[in-house]
């Protein structure tokens, strides 16, 4: 039997239904996303799911709006020791962001990975994604001005930090990392590697 939503807390089916989305996004890609399985899987009816989103681009696009704040939420959390921690802040946040990758993989998937949406339509995706990485920037122009990493262009070397941790993300996500590896140790060689790279005075 199938219910109406009503038996979810007001705000309940939504987040509900973004978190289901993102769970079968992980098991078999957007393509077996629908308002009717999406429905059948959390006991409500369509129509229920089409009260909170017009179709099913409505939902992906709230899937990846929602990864983007939560992978918001935990580099804020970094950040909030952020005095006295030194260049150590920046490899916490390439590893936040490895882990946020394997422990999300379906809301990751659609922000940065094969099942990605295009952003060049859609103003609210473009803008917190684009505000996710406009924050990394300013984080390396801090530390540039503090003397511990090199004086470069802060986009350049925000977009190098990025291409190496969305890599290793995406190639444990997807399996392609086969051998029997210390994935926390992995995580942590990438970001020292990275960091050692870009230190002043180096």
């Amino acid at each position: 039997m199938t219910l109406d939503g009503s038996s979810y807390h007001h705000g309940g089916l939504r987040a509900a239904l973004l978190s289901e989305a993102a769970a079968m996004i992980d098991e078999g890609g957007t393509s077996i996303v629908t308002m009717r399985a999406l429905g059948r899987r959390l006991g409500v009816s369509r129509s229920a799911a089409y009260r909170h989103f017009a179709d099913k681009s409505a939902l992906l696009v709230a899937v990846a709006t929602a990864g983007f704040d939560h992978l918001r939420d935990r580099l804020d959390a970094v950040g909030a020791d952020a005095p006295g921690a030194g260049i150590d802040r920046l490899r916490q946040f390439g590893e936040v962001y490895v882990r946020f990758a394997l422990e999300n993989p379906g809301h990751y998937r659609l922000m940065y990975g094969k099942e990605a949406i295009s952003r060049e339509d859609l103003p609210e995706l473009r803008q917190v994604a684009n505000g996710l990485f406009d924050e990394l920037v300013n984080v390396f122009q801090s530390y540039q001005r503090s003397g511990a990493i090199e004086r470069q262009d802060p986009q350049l070397q925000a977009y190098v930090a990025w291409g190496a941790v969305h890599g290793l993300a995406s190639l444990l996500i997807e399996g392609q990392i086969l051998t029997d590896v210390d994935v926390d140790g992995l995580i942590r060689r990438t970001t020292s590697t990275l960091l050692d790279g870009m230190r002043a005075g180096r």
